[in-house]
């Protein structure tokens, strides 16, 4: 039985780790700014390997990044970020990212606070402790997903079309090694591949 020819997605030029836009700023009626910080990953991974990349990107943003990380303890205490702030890593066809955001009055200190944990994490290693204690918690929401059946769909579906086993994810844990994350983290959180966007209220553009 035939199901038709197979559709080829052409999703234009590779896309280059160049920024080619590093701020921007909107004002909109909103009570308290807002940013989005942005680095772009390289994006040439495919099957498994792209499973892997995902897998440590997602890792280093929680050990950057995450509410139990040194980073966001210190930041919270200084005032310059509250429970809204957060950050993921993300792929597209062609794209990958690591971002972060929230409500923020002095966003251009958080970025510039967020490259130096990244060069700090790189030069002087992630704590091991620290560094089990997510890999275990990381491993543990795997397993629960499991439980779900949209998230098991959602992963089929997404290892399918992106060419490996979502299965497979224990093994692919077992790959990635504490220095995967730390040069991940050295070389992709720098100013080069940063881009931040600012939302500010219409009251203060105005005044």
């Amino acid at each position: 039985e035939s199901h038709g020819l197979p559709i080829e997605c052409d999703y234009g030029e590779e896309e280059s780790l160049r920024v080619t836009k590093k701020r921007a700023e909107m004002a909109m009626e909103i009570a308290t700014p807002q940013f989005l910080v942005g680095f772009k990953c390289p994006a040439d991974a495919a099957g498994e390997e792209l499973f892997r990349q995902s897998l440590v990107g997602e890792r280093a943003c929680d050990i950057l990044l995450g509410d139990s990380s040194p980073l966001y303890m210190r930041l919270y205490d200084e005032g310059l970020i509250n429970g809204s702030f957060g950050g993921d890593f993300d792929q597209l066809p062609g794209a990958a990212y690591l971002y972060a955001g929230g409500e923020c009055k002095e966003p251009e200190r958080v970025a510039r606070a967020i490259m130096d944990e990244a060069a700090r994490l790189g030069r002087e290693g992630v704590d091991e402790t620290f560094y089990q204690q997510i890999r275990r918690a990381n491993f543990g929401a795997s397993l629960r997903s499991l439980g779900s059946f949209e998230n098991v769909a959602v992963g089929m579906a997404d290892g399918c079309f992106r060419g490996f086993d979502p299965y497979r994810f224990p093994e692919v844990y077992d790959s990635i090694t504490k220095a995967d994350i730390e040069a991940f983290l050295q070389e992709n959180v720098v100013e080069e591949r940063r881009a931040i966007s600012r939302l500010t209220p219409k009251s203060e553009a105005g005044a």
